[in-house]
């Protein structure tokens, strides 16, 4: 590209547009872009600066593409270098009145006639546009010393205080982990799904984190029915963008936000140790109690207590008691279905279970010895995990 401009033309000759159709607007085609951006919303003129080459499904023009014109208008009020649509599933066919204010305004309209990755178209312009070349490294900031622990919740909130104007904000802190730090118009993309639930997020950007500070503008719907749509249209359509999201305790002031923001952070530890999906801190109580029992020092005993009889048993017999305790439990005392989780036929299940009632007694599945045992399984998984890692911290030194 040189020192020129990165064109709507110089963006058609790429590969992943041998197939699309310039059908409006072809007079703009010298307009320059200076990013990529994937647009699914009814209102994105907020999103914009101006020379974006724009994507889209059309999800967001409505089942009868009824909001088609206000979106196009945006893109026209706002400049925008070409909008690229792919017909399919949302649109069927560009409306007439689409095309001819596009044509009016000599702006491109390029269409897919069969489905595309837009991750990869976009990120393919935007990499271009850098000319390859990797963002420079962010200097350190309040923030990152605040996700850090380094400096304190209090010293945060005189921070925010600044950014936030409404005296008592109500919301969340969501944490997204994993991305690519050096492609930002992923920022774009998370914040689209947040705005559409009604959530006006604050971002801030850590090496490979995420931070969004959720204000809610909808207090009068659910908080978290509106969280759960979010996560459910991320990991349908965005999942290979992120590796983890965390979602800390509600705020309802300033002060606040950093305890929802250390929830958010236990959260993702959580997600890491335990291998599990749940992305809501107030659902992850049973590994939260292990992991406070962990650091008083009192999860060992808990162990001991309830599973030592049969953890020795396997050892000294070299049985599988305690991985058929685990499955026994997690099928709800279903003998058939456990049988069948570990490939085992009947009879060898009945002698097994014969042994644990008589070390654990023949009351174990009732519901208060089985809540320690279920417990104590959970520990004693996370304890095995924790060896696991030091083995292989110990490997790499």
């Amino acid at each position: 590209m040189s020192n020129a401009a990165f064109t709507v033309d110089d963006m058609l000759r790429r590969p992943h547009f041998k197939q699309a159709r310039v059908i409006a607007g072809a007079r703009g085609v010298q307009n320059p872009i200076t990013w990529a951006h994937i647009l699914e919303l009814t209102q994105v003129k907020h999103l914009l600066n101006g020379r974006e080459c724009v994507l889209t499904t059309g999800i967001g023009w409505g089942a009868n593409l009824q909001h088609a014109s206000t979106f196009i208008n945006q893109l026209i009020e706002k400049d925008v270098a070409c909008l690229c649509i792919e017909i399919g599933d949302y649109i069927k066919t560009v409306p007439n009145y689409v095309i001819e204010t596009a044509e009016q305004h000599s702006l491109p309209i390029i269409i897919f006639e069969s489905e595309v990755r837009f991750i990869d178209i976009s990120q393919d312009i935007n990499r271009l546009i850098l000319n390859e070349a990797r963002l420079a490294p962010q200097q350190e900031s309040w923030i990152s010393k605040w996700m850090a622990g380094v400096i304190s919740d209090n010293e945060a909130v005189t921070h925010l205080e600044h950014l936030i104007s409404e005296h008592t904000p109500c919301g969340t802190v969501c944490l997204i982990t994993g991305f690519d730090s050096n492609i930002p118009y992923q920022q774009d993309i998370f914040k689209s799904f947040f705005l559409n639930e009604g959530f006006q997020p604050i971002i801030f950007q850590d090496e490979q984190t995420l931070l969004f500070i959720l204000i809610d503008q909808r207090t009068r719907t659910s908080r978290e029915s509106r969280l759960h749509n979010v996560v459910q249209q991320l990991e349908a359509k965005v999942k290979s963008l992120y590796g983890n999201i965390g979602f800390g305790g509600s705020f309802n002031s300033v002060s606040d936000i950093s305890k929802s923001l250390r929830r958010a952070q236990e959260t993702i530890n959580i997600q890491h140790t335990f291998q599990v999906r749940e992305p809501f801190y107030k659902n992850l109580h049973p590994e939260r109690l292990i992991l406070m029992d962990d650091r008083a020092n009192s999860l060992e005993e808990l162990i001991r207590d309830y599973l030592g009889e049969v953890i020795h048993y396997d050892k000294e017999n070299n049985t599988d008691l305690l991985e058929t305790l685990r499955v026994y439990l997690e099928n709800y005392g279903s003998k058939k279905d456990t049988a069948e989780k570990l490939f085992i036929v009947r009879q060898t299940l009945y002698h097994r279970m014969l042994k644990l009632e008589e070390i654990l007694g023949d009351n174990f599945i009732q519901s208060e010895k089985r809540l320690g045992l279920e417990m104590a399984l959970l520990g004693y998984t996370y304890t095995k995990q924790k060896e696991e890692i030091e083995m292989v911290k110990s490997r790499s030194r």
